[in-house]
């Protein structure tokens, strides 16, 4: 088992207030569990940093809810990591997901509707580390804007890094069932 300890009950000074800052500004969203905020711990100042970029993403993000959590599952998937995909599937479905599109990404269909066919395409670019077809780029960019074309790239490095997190220190699956 490659699992960091769970360092939160001997954090002290700034490092302890770094814990209290994530664990309050997730609490105030509803999320209950800390997942892999538990092994970047180990590492604070770190922590901290990624936290605000993830809670960007998830909070403050000029992409749609579902456009985001499209995202989040199509790594999910591509990575493998079961940990991704059980806290996503849920939100993904509140978000407006189609199921159609869940059922999709989940069989390794390529087969959506827009605008997430569109948004899947960004995505096999991105994973891919290749240029994005000027077309496509155009069209994304007439749908989300340039900053929602940037956010999709970005959101898939930043998933595949916290689906390593969680991969690479067995992360539990929170509490809930799997979906």
């Amino acid at each position: 088992m490659a699992a960091l300890p769970d360092p939160t009950a001997t954090l002290t000074s700034d490092d302890r207030a770094i814990y209290e800052d994530i664990l309050t500004r997730r609490k105030a969203k509803g999320v209950d569990h800390l997942g892999p905020y538990i092994p970047l711990l180990n590492h604070p100042r770190l922590a901290k940093l990624i936290e605000q970029l993830g809670y960007y993403y998830k909070y403050e993000s000029t992409l749609p809810r579902e456009i985001y959590q499209f995202v989040v599952l199509i790594l999910a998937k591509r990575s493998g990591v079961a940990f991704v995909w059980d806290d996503h599937v849920v939100p993904a479905r509140a978000a407006g997901v189609p199921d159609e599109a869940i059922d999709a990404i989940k069989d390794g269909s390529k087969a959506f509707a827009e605008p997430f066919d569109l948004v899947s395409q960004i995505a096999d670019c991105a994973f891919a580390y290749r240029s994005i077809p000027q077309a496509l780029q155009d069209r994304i960019v007439g749908r989300f804007g340039l900053h929602g074309l940037i956010e999709i790239v970005t959101l898939c490095g930043y998933y595949s890094m916290m689906a390593m997190v969680n991969g690479c220190f067995d992360v539990p699956l929170p509490h809930w069932e799997t979906h």
